[in-house]
């Protein structure tokens, strides 16, 4: 029969995120804000395939309550720190899809260029609905 060794021994379910010297330490995930995460990603790839959904929007102040939740205690400490409201961003983010996919996932997003990305997002945002 085997044997487990210990989840403890060897699972670490933190996420450590250098900003500007610093290292913040993101705790794990609860099991609501797992279970909302992977919720929400699966929503947004329903979306993505042009299927309807049944999610509420994210506006501007449920932005702000998914870094809250995923950051945890880090998204009051990066704020009381004075990090710019992108670089909170991008954390949450990164924290995001480290909760609702994997770390490969979000290290790839961590290490991704903002600037590059922001020239897709506006274009998006240009373009005429008529």
């Amino acid at each position: 029969m085997a044997k487990f060794t210990d989840l403890n021994e060897f699972f670490n379910d933190g996420l450590a995120l250098p900003v500007g010297g610093k290292v913040y330490h993101v705790p794990p995930a609860s099991a609501e804000v797992g279970l909302f995460c992977q919720k929400l990603m699966a929503a947004g790839i329903s979306a993505a395939n042009g299927q309807e959904i049944d999610a509420a929007d994210l506006d501007d102040d449920g932005e702000k309550d998914l870094y809250r939740r995923v950051l945890g205690d880090v998204y009051d400490e990066l704020i009381a720190d004075g990090v710019s409201w992108a670089k909170i961003k991008h954390c949450g983010v990164t924290a995001f899809l480290w909760i609702a996919t994997d770390e490969d996932t979000a290290a790839k997003h961590w290490r991704a260029d903002p600037e590059a990305e922001a020239p897709k997002a506006k274009a998006r945002a240009g373009r005429s609905t008529r």
